[in-house]
């Protein structure tokens, strides 16, 4: 054990964050890196957008490639899942049989795609690489595609498809999209933008079954369809951690260092649930990988830093984009953009910035949003009037 390695399950975003850090940090012992998919580490986003529109591929989005693995001296398990996880003594177990000690672990496992209680031909889903590749391979000019759930994943399927011919139905149980994270004013943007290029969007209804040819609603209407992406969530992997005694939640949980409620194993990613403003939270987005793998990289090297990286995520729906920074707040003060987009202000008492929320068209509201988050972290009292008006720049707010 004195010679144990440091393994890494899961060998997605965060995990391979997490190992190239290791090496950019000076860890020179061995390091292992195990993953469920054969794959290279690679991003998710481009998974809805240019894999499925075919202008993206896997090269294009891997954190890395095999050289440079082999240059770092990573060892790369892939498609060896681990199937059992072991404490005192420290050891996991591969799917062929293989035993492994570590010295510190991270789990980084993520999640799988919420599936319906039954399986059919033409009920695909989005998660992986290989269903990305499945789903691009369906998607032709007039096919009938029929999207349940109208969050993130949903709805930039939903306009990929469109972009490719696709005539697209977005069912949503709900009664507005991305309701969950979402302010109702984008949601409603999201809904005319949708509906202006030809997406068929129907709010609070609910799913009866799913046929061959056609999809059944409980009010009795029936859609003819040929294919059904299903994205309601994601199911966080768990299980590896709660058969080994892990503290978990609707995550496994972690302490300020991203720590498990073991000394020597962290989590990272979208599995992990971590404490923010004082409640256990998950976020599945692609800066949360980023940041907590590489902090968790930190952190199994004995630095002990508290993670506080503020939360947040874009979305790309058509020619439009999405961009959040921060939390959201009961205050909100609203600022039109010359665009015809929108940015949110959410402040606390003292009228100090806490999260921040544009709408734009293609990538003009990422300057702003930027702005906004040193705003954040400048914890600087600011004028109301001045952040909705559009006249006046943000960037002399800094100034105080």
């Amino acid at each position: 054990m004195m010679n144990a390695p440091l393994i890494i399950v899961g060998a997605g975003h965060a995990g391979g964050r997490a190992a190239l850090t290791l090496r950019e940090e000076g860890y020179t012992g061995r390091l292992i890196l195990i993953g469920d998919e054969v794959h290279l580490p690679y991003e998710r986003p481009p998974l809805s957008k240019g894999l499925l529109q075919g202008t993206a591929d896997l090269a294009g989005y891997s954190l890395c490639d095999s050289a440079r693995l082999a240059e770092l001296g990573i060892e790369h398990i892939a498609g060896n899942p681990v199937t059992r996880l072991e404490r005192q003594p420290d050891r996991l177990q591969l799917a062929d049989g293989q035993w492994l000690p570590y010295a510190g672990l991270l789990l980084a496992t993520g999640g799988r795609a919420r599936r319906l209680p039954q399986e059919q031909a033409n009920v695909l889903y989005l998660r992986t690489h290989d269903e990305a590749l499945a789903l691009r391979s369906a998607l032709r000019p007039g096919t009938r595609l029929v999207v349940v759930g109208g969050g993130f994943i949903g709805l930039e399927v939903a306009a990929t498809a469109r972009g490719l011919g696709c005539e697209v139905t977005v069912l949503e149980a709900g009664p507005r999209l991305a309701g969950r994270v979402l302010p109702p004013v984008i949601s409603q943007a999201l809904l005319d933008l949708h509906r202006e290029h030809g997406v068929e969007v129907r709010l609070n209804v609910a799913l009866e079954s799913i046929q061959a040819d056609a999809v059944l609603l409980v009010e009795g209407q029936r859609l003819p369809c040929d294919l059904v992406v299903v994205g309601i969530g994601m199911q966080p992997n768990i299980e590896l951690a709660a058969a080994a005694g892990l503290e978990v939640g609707q995550g496994i949980r972690v302490d300020a260092c991203l720590r498990t409620s073991a000394p020597n194993i962290y989590a990272a990613g979208d599995v992990c649930e971590f404490r923010l403003d004082g409640l256990y939270q998950r976020q599945e987005t692609w800066r949360n990988a980023e940041a907590q793998g590489r902090h968790a990289a930190l952190n199994l090297l004995g630095r002990e830093v508290p993670f506080e990286a503020l939360p947040g995520f874009w979305s790309d729906q058509f020619d439009w984009g999405l961009q959040t920074v921060g939390v959201i707040t009961p205050t909100v003060v609203n600022r039109p953009l010359p665009s015809g987009g929108l940015l949110l202000f959410y402040l606390d008492a003292d009228h100090r910035l806490q999260g921040a929320c544009g709408w734009a068209p293609g990538n003009s509201v990422a300057k702003d949003i930027k702005l906004c988050e040193r705003l954040i972290s400048a914890r600087i009292p600011l004028d109301p009037a001045s952040l909705a008006n559009p006249e006046l720049s943000l960037k002399p707010l800094l100034r105080g």
